[in-house]
């Protein structure tokens, strides 16, 4: 893998690219992740999606994760790992998550966002 220390999003754009462990049931494996999201007014809460690169490599042909599992995700330095669900596979190979928990990236403070709360 590479050095990833510069790869947090700018603040207009929250997110994480980057190493991360993956949990898939009882199996926690190391991938490369690229999570991004947004306020969303209408919902009132910060929404985010992302990509799990090679998650079907690393845990094993045999132990695919299919649309619908549970997925938990920890990045480095981040205050609680993330809950996310398996929404498809793309044409690569990589799982596509939709986040259901805070994100695993910090958010941005409330000032940047107008004093609501981002989540």
């Amino acid at each position: 893998m590479s050095d990833h220390a510069d790869d947090l999003h700018d603040e207009d754009d929250p997110g994480y690219r980057g190493p991360a462990e993956v949990t898939v049931g009882n199996r926690t494996v190391a991938v490369d992740v690229e999570i991004s999201g947004r306020f969303d007014p209408l919902l009132g809460r910060h929404v985010w999606r992302g990509r799990l690169r090679r998650l079907a490599e690393t845990l094993g042909a045999d132990a695919s994760p299919a649309p619908g599992t549970t997925v938990t995700i920890t990045v480095p330095d981040a205050p609680e790992a993330a809950t996310a669900r398996i929404s498809e596979v793309d044409l690569w190979g990589s799982h596509m998550v939709d986040g259901v928990s805070r994100p695993p990236y910090p958010l941005p403070t409330e000032s940047e966002t107008d004093g609501v709360d981002p989540v």
